[in-house]
């Protein structure tokens, strides 16, 4: 009973944060995980079925999304399409035309912030938070504004 009660009050840890022993370079140690070096919870990298917002390092300007995998894995496809500033997303379209003189390396992140806004295991139910959420917070990264909602 003692190890369940302690189990429950530690916060989850990321499995990628770097060795501290390890030299620091530019931007984030080599191997850290972004989600978490980007100011979320530890932990919250490994989270699934979620909403969440990032925020733009360079502005302040915020983006909602929602995923149904580890959100590690889609704050990452985020970044590097920021990176490359891919024409057909979001993030890359906001650093083209926002801040084209930014030159990201693999190491460094985009975002200055990574919340998780809500979670929830049902897609369709996840899909209509994300809508709600970009209406109501009016994110400006944003291209799509998700599921359509009535007036």
């Amino acid at each position: 009973r003692r190890v369940l009660c302690r189990s429950a009050l530690e916060p989850p840890t990321c499995t990628k944060q770097p060795d501290p022993n390890r030299p620091r370079g530019r931007g984030r140690p080599r191997g850290a995980c972004i989600t978490c070096t980007s100011g979320a919870r530890q932990g919250t990298c490994s989270k699934k079925n979620v909403v969440y917002q990032l925020e733009c390092r360079e502005c302040g300007d915020m983006y909602v999304g929602e995923t149904g995998r580890a959100l590690e894995t889609r704050v990452m496809e985020h970044n590097a399409d920021a990176r490359r500033k891919t024409a057909a997303s979001p993030w890359g379209q906001h650093l083209h035309t926002r801040h084209p003189d930014v030159a990201l390396s693999t190491q460094e992140s985009v975002f200055s912030s990574v919340r998780i806004l809500a979670k929830e295991a049902d897609r369709a139910r996840r899909k209509l938070r994300e809508a709600i959420e970009i209406r109501s917070r009016q994110p400006a990264i944003n291209i799509s504004t998700g599921w359509s909602l009535l007036p």
